[in-house]
């Protein structure tokens, strides 16, 4: 899938998402509606046991206003990150007319001259086929040392994953019991995005590093390449785990984390709007 193709997946997974949100937010106002007439009947209906059950109906509506306001804030959040994130994905991944691929400009020579009679030989020859010259091997390609900026990247992502999966720990143990199954799922997005986000950010950067070697020219070209060189249970495990990743054809580690992340975030989105309230 190309840089462009990437974006516009993002754009087309986040229309529903804002067309759900929009529909969300009317229910939204359609429900407040009913419960101000609920309860202006609860005040003025003469008979008690009338205005007892309006109070009873006004509660209920609430709880179904609740829930199309948190369906709306989640959807419409998560579409409009969508879009920002497709706006990212075209706008970095945008290559100039006579920029080299990532890997391209820094990888080492296929070949290169003879000393003694000048003939073409491959990098990883002991000596030269002509004249029998010996010949220093390059067998790797030279390791570029992390900047600072990747290494301040490098400590976000696992500051990311550690308050992520540190919440998460505190939530499922110390907060378990005084949470209701539905807040539960309501704030499961808040840590589960640090943590994907941080994860994938950490995955990138070591495709990054492995791609003057492989001459490869995205990190989830990398990735994929890792991928295949394991068994058939660890390619399933790791497709499943890094899908949205391998969807983005960036050369940037942190644009390719960001973009994976939010097409969990949209899944997730969907997932506890529209299918688990049907559960």
């Amino acid at each position: 899938m190309s840089r462009r193709a990437s974006g516009i997946v993002l754009f087309v997974l986040s229309i529903p998402l804002l067309l759900l949100g929009i529909t969300s937010w009317q229910e939204a106002s359609d429900e407040a509606g009913v419960r101000a007439w609920q309860l202006d009947q609860a005040r003025t209906v003469a008979d008690p046991q009338e205005r007892e059950r309006f109070s009873e109906y006004a509660e209920s509506t609430l709880r179904r206003q609740q829930d199309a306001e948190y369906n709306r804030n989640m959807l419409l959040a998560a579409g409009v990150a969508g879009l920002i994130g497709g706006i990212v994905v075209l706008a970095t991944g945008r290559r100039r007319p006579n920029e080299p691929a990532a890997g391209a400009a820094a990888a080492a020579p296929v070949f290169t001259a003879c000393a003694a009679c000048g003939r073409q030989i491959s990098v990883a020859a002991t000596a030269c086929p002509q004249c029998g010259h010996p010949h220093k091997p390059v067998l790797t390609a030279p390791v570029v040392p992390a900047t600072p900026a990747a290494r301040v990247l490098r400590v976000f992502y696992a500051t990311l994953i550690v308050l992520g999966l540190g919440s998460a720990a505190l939530i499922y143990t110390v907060a378990f019991d005084s949470l209701s199954e539905t807040t539960l799922v309501r704030i499961s997005p808040f840590w589960l995005f640090p943590a994907v986000f941080g994860y994938y950010g950490l995955v990138a950067q070591r495709m990054e590093a492995g791609l003057q070697a492989s001459h490869l020219d995205t990190v989830s070209d990398q990735l994929l390449k890792v991928i295949r060189e394991t068994g058939v249970l660890g390619q399933i495990f790791s497709f499943l785990i890094h899908a949205p990743f391998l969807l983005v054809k960036s050369r940037q580690p942190w644009v390719t984390a960001l973009v994976g992340s939010l097409i969990w975030a949209i899944a997730l989105a969907l997932f506890f709007s529209v299918v688990f309230p049907t559960l």
